[in-house]
């Protein structure tokens, strides 16, 4: 319930700086915006021959030629003609995934972005629920591993140019698949100003754009419909109260999280707004990217400060000498860096010392340019953001879900605080209910759960506050900080949902187990403490015996989840703990077993080879040996 009492349940709104609120425009009309700052190269699609540049105008025509040509497309046969409303995009995250978004958008479709990450199952019942008539497809190997689970398809967008292999004939028979170049020919012949304002016309910013599948406890997945106004609506407030973000091309964006995901895609249609220089980039070559580039706008997830944040740490412990000393006084002042910032003459020396001497190479790293590295999908630790904001890297936090069209709130100025998600952005009303749940309240709020009425009235009350299954609490001066969820899921640092009571109800049904605990809220992947069952102990004789059946079951389970989901570590304990207790309650009961689950083995010592005698190195190379074997059994 709603506590309606103001002085228990206080309204908490954006602060009174620069930002604005548009609730009137179409994703197509942020194109066009970008399209008026100028004429240069500004999109950036990497390949094996380097990078191929393309000016908004050359992309904006790309995109209405396939607009024309999905038009012209005839679904059926000539006595039962169907009109192409919705398509699936099974794509990589790059300018293609953005050319048949818009395009597709452009043509009045709704746009299902589809995780090939997932279950082959889950995805066939994306397909059917949302009642896709057409899916885009990167190359032929896709389809062939989707073929089985997409039945009801009728027309396949194909981006590889090559031709079909020999099973294409048999196992799509009736499905029309034809290249986006052939598509994009058919719009050409078609193409005229009138028509290409007809389009625009007919797209309703009040009409749903697009509908994105998240999991929900129970591990299903349901449908969140977004539509234009809201869409648009919130990236704009978002970035209309960034300080001091510049329009056109003195900004430069490097792109390379899932465009699949609400987060990637709403700045990726805010970068085309403000008209900034967009890099296409992939998780393996973003370090590589990110120093060449030298952008000044650079989202990520927590994951990928983590990685860098754990090797400078390795290395700092791994130092010696008066390096050693050098980088533990470094280490130590940028983790208490002052955000009010100091003007003192010490604490510019200090600041200057960071930045350009001790962790310069870091600032390199990331290009040297970064001015706003927004981190978002899961919580950031305090300490990651405190230290690189200390070295000059400004990190900033956010918060938000795909229900709300991404962002809530984020951390900026005066708001700039570790540990909190910042202060609402212009347009959303936040308020805590009674058990501290985060309610919000604004324009950007999802139209509901596709085909599931009664989930979307148990997250939006009839007075319309959407209620984020998020436990929060608010400072004095407004900044939100997060301490949980209410809802029976949880996020990993990589910004993945996963459903823990499916998979426990999966490794409970063995008979091996009495209780399991699926742990890894804020960690990069998935662990689990397991009660065995006492007979498990008693017939055991060997340790690795009696591990053996439970990795054996583990690997079982994880082939029947997605990747993201799949359990990395076990570890067997004694203690059972009532099921009625909350799940964050558990995580506190066994905190110390999940800290040793995560423990991280501590690094080996750099030895010099010209000081090692042989005999030394024949010893170093037998017990290396007996340690492999160690691990293999």
């Amino acid at each position: 319930m709603l506590d309606r009492c103001n002085r228990c349940c206080p309204l908490y709104v954006a602060p009174a700086t620069k930002g604005s609120i548009q609730l009137h425009h179409t994703i197509p009309d942020l194109l066009d915006m970008g399209c008026t700052y100028g004429h240069t190269p500004v999109l950036h699609q990497w390949s094996s021959h380097g990078w191929k540049a393309y000016t908004y105008e050359e992309f904006r025509t790309a995109i209405e030629e396939f607009a024309l040509g999905l038009k012209s497309q005839r679904l059926g046969h000539d006595d039962n003609v169907t009109k192409l409303e919705r398509i699936g995009l099974a794509l990589d995250s790059d300018i293609y995934w953005a050319l048949t978004d818009m395009g597709s958008l452009l043509a009045g479709l709704v746009t299902v972005p589809i995780d090939r990450g997932q279950p082959l199952d889950t995805i066939g019942w994306i397909v059917s629920d949302a009642n896709l008539q057409a899916l885009a497809v990167p190359n032929w190997k896709t389809l062939q591993r989707l073929g089985d689970h997409i039945q009801q398809i009728q027309l396949i967008v194909m981006l590889e140019e090559s031709p079909p292999p020999v099973w294409a004939g048999s196992k799509l028979d009736g499905v029309v698949i034809k290249t986006l170049t052939d598509i994009q020919h058919q719009g050409r012949c078609n193409h005229s100003l009138k028509m290409i304002q007809a389009l625009k016309k007919a797209i309703d910013p009040d009409g749903v754009a697009t509908i994105v599948y998240t999991s929900d406890a129970q591990g299903t997945v349901k449908g969140v419909m977004l539509s234009h106004k809201s869409l648009t609506g919130n990236i704009w407030a978002a970035f209309s109260s960034m300080p001091g973000l510049k329009r056109g091309t003195p900004e430069v964006a490097l792109s390379f999280l899932p465009l699949n995901h609400i987060f990637a895609r709403t700045f990726l249609y805010g970068h085309f707004g403000f008209g900034h220089d967009i890099y296409f980039t992939s998780p393996k070559r973003v370090f590589r990217h990110l120093s060449a580039v030298k952008p000044t706008i650079f989202i990520t997830v927590p994951r990928l400060l983590e990685k860098v944040y754990e090797r400078i740490n390795s290395l700092r412990q791994q130092s010696s000498g008066l390096k050693h000393h050098w980088l533990n006084w470094g280490w130590r002042l940028a983790h208490h860096y002052d955000f009010s910032g100091g003007h003192l003459f010490g604490h510019r020396l200090q600041r200057w010392l960071l930045r350009h001497g001790m962790f310069g190479n870091l600032r390199r790293m990331f290009g040297g340019n970064i001015r706003y590295l927004l981190c978002g999908g899961a919580a950031l630790r305090p300490e990651i953001m405190t230290f690189f904001n200390g070295v000059g890297i400004p990190v900033k936090q956010g918060y938000g879900l795909t229900e709300t069209s991404s962002v809530l709130s984020y951390t900026r100025d005066c708001w700039l605080r570790s540990g909190t998600v910042g202060a609402p952005i212009p347009g959303v009303e936040m308020r805590l209910a009674v058990d501290g749940e985060v309610l919000v309240k604004s324009a950007y709020t999802m139209e509901g759960y596709h085909h599931n009425p009664e989930a979307t009235d148990e997250v939006i009350d009839s007075d319309g506050w959407f209620h984020t299954g998020d436990l929060g609490e608010f400072s004095s001066d407004g900044l939100l900080t997060l301490h949980g969820c209410k809802k029976g899921l949880f996020k990993l640092s990589t910004g993945k949902y996963v459903a823990p009571g499916p998979i426990e109800k999966k490794l409970e049904n063995s008979p091996l187990i009495r209780q399991a605990l699926l742990v890894g809220p804020g960690q990069k992947f998935c662990g689990v403490l397991i009660v065995p069952e006492i007979e498990s102990f008693r017939t055991s004789i060997q340790p690795t015996l009696m591990l053996s059946p439970y990795q054996t079951l583990i690997d079982h389970v994880n082939t029947q989840l997605p990747y993201w989901s799949t359990i990395k570590r076990f570890a067997l304990i004694q203690t059972q703990v009532n099921a009625e207790v909350s799940r964050n309650h558990r995580y506190q009961i066994y905190a110390q077993a999940i800290a040793e689950l995560y423990r991280e083995p501590e690094p080996m010592p750099q030895i010099q080879a010209s000081r090692v005698s042989r005999l030394g190195r024949r010893r170093l190379k037998a017990l290396s040996h007996r340690e492999r074997q160690t691990n293999i059994a």
